[in-house]
């Protein structure tokens, strides 16, 4: 693994859920696997008296033994400071330069700064146009530039992902943001443009002359979960398709990059996303669909809400190589199982009734599985339905979690997994009509029993499109018990 330049990690947020869940754990399994640079530091940022000891207990709380932990504990001990400051106080920020100068003399030379903003968006303008400031945003030679990466969402509408896009532009240089897409840093994810590239059964074939349906399913069994403010203000779609499901449409259908170079490859998604076409206004209704499982006004306190828990909608692609195949896109809360995959059907119209379903699944039971027809063993010539799979737990060696990916290319400064000011913008012009359309007075909004796969409008929806959704009686990667 590459040398990786002595780095401070300033979190804002470490007190919060994020923290707590993804970035402290994803820090712990890093240092396990001897992946933070050899002078490594966090800066914690908060204003609820969070001492130094209980964020190194936090981040140690992940080691699989209490030995495990008392040694974390004992060796991170003076690697980790907290900065008691009000972020919404432009004034206080001198503490937190000062606490980096003592650092950057501590060890003798100045050390690369990468920001964390675990923050609530509303306070990212204020934030951010505070830290831009040289005091911090240290350019001075030999300092690197430092890094910020910026958790969604990226702007509640189109307007203002604009606006935001704008100030982090007049703030930042391109090369400093790291606008965090998790689901971009998943293995299964990762692995859609090698597997797409790297094999030419399926290079030649991944086309609209060969596939017929592209459909991608984010589904979870959990409701809100008790975030009524924040999913109130969100919904499904804002949520989930409008950033993490158009990023993963992307890499299933961009053209090949010139070369896997972050740039190469942010051009091929964003040539992608350019030619990606929401429904035409006079088909909203019959290509887009809302619902809400049934508790859902009850779990708010509001009982006009509006908003939805499931989304499904259809879309095209404007290029010659995709022109005509439908692009079906569902999330829900609160369904039968928790799921995200892509599925493609490579379908013959000389082979009437039979395909083949490619199934890349990103989570749970994460791996790669082709549907065939083979003839069953015996005398008759019937055929049945098998699977060829790759699943990536089969592997000895475990693929990172997605955080500890976010966390390791934000410190070898590799872009690849991030999201471009370009690609949001894009996903808002995709997203936005359908928003609209959703808020004019009478636009359905259906209901769904909790535990079930969605609405029948949803499964009507995938039936106007010639297709199905997948559901439980298709199994990826299952867990098998004896030999």
């Amino acid at each position: 693994m590459e040398r990786l330049q002595d780095t401070v990690l300033v979190l804002f947020g470490v007190t919060g859920d994020l923290a707590r869940r993804k970035i402290l754990p994803a820090l712990y399994r890093l240092d396990r696997s001897g992946l933070l640079p050899e002078r490594f530091h966090v800066v914690g940022i908060s204003r609820k008296g969070t001492t130094a000891e209980e964020v190194v207990s936090m981040i140690a709380s992940s080691a699989p033994t209490e030995d495990d932990a008392r040694e974390f504990r004992a060796r991170f001990a003076d690697r980790v400071s907290v900065v008691g400051m009000r972020i919404d106080q432009p004034g206080e920020y001198e503490i937190l330069s000062r606490r980096l100068a003592e650092l950057d003399r501590a060890e003798g030379r100045p050390l690369a700064r990468i920001f964390y903003l675990a923050i609530p968006a509303t306070l990212f303008p204020l934030v951010a146009g505070r830290l831009s400031e040289s005091d911090i945003n240290d350019k001075t030679p030999p300092r690197q530039e430092a890094r910020f990466l910026i958790e969604k969402p990226f702007g509640h509408d189109a307007a203002s992902a604009r606006a935001l896009v704008d100030l982090v532009n007049s703030r930042f240089s391109p090369s400093q943001v790291y606008r965090i897409d998790h689901y971009l840093a998943k293995e299964t994810a990762q692995n859609i443009l090698a597997f797409r590239f790297e094999n030419p059964l399926f290079a030649r074939a991944w086309n609209g002359r060969h596939v017929s349906h592209v459909r991608i399913t984010a589904a979870e069994e959990i409701g809100i979960e008790g975030r009524a403010a924040f999913y109130e203000g969100m919904g499904a779609f804002r949520d989930l398709v409008q950033s993490h499901l158009l990023q993963l449409l992307a890499l299933v259908t961009m053209d090949r990059p010139a070369s896997l170079a972050a740039a190469d490859v942010h051009r091929a998604k964003e040539e992608l996303l350019s030619r990606v076409m929401p429904p035409s206004p006079d088909r909203m209704r019959a290509e887009t669909m809302r619902a809400q499982y049934r508790s859902y006004r009850s779990e708010v306190g509001n009982p006009d809400s509006l908003v939805e828990t499931y989304a499904a909608c259809r879309l095209s692609i404007d290029s010659e190589k995709w022109r005509g195949v439908p692009i079906l896109i569902r999330t829900g809360k609160a369904l039968r199982e928790k799921v995200t995959e892509i599925t493609l059907s490579f379908a013959d119209p000389a082979i009437r009734g039979y395909r083949n379903d490619l199934t890349l699944r990103i989570q749970p039971n994460e791996g790669i599985v082709t549907d065939l027809r083979i003839k069953k063993p015996g005398f008759e010539s019937e055929c049945e339905e098998v699977q060829l799979d790759y699943c990536y737990r089969e592997r000895a060696d475990a693929a990172p979690e997605a955080y500890e990916r976010v966390l390791y290319d934000a410190l070898r400064s590799d872009q690849t997994l991030f999201a471009t000011g370009r690609e949001v913008l894009e996903c808002w012009r995709v997203s936005e009509p359908i928003l609209k359309a959703w808020a004019t007075p009478g636009f359905p909004i259906h209901e769904y029993e909790t535990g079930s796969w969605g609405p029948e409008a949803a499964d009507l929806l995938a039936a106007d499109a010639g297709t199905r959704w997948l559901d439980e009686t298709h199994r990826v990667c299952p867990i098998r018990f004896g030999p």
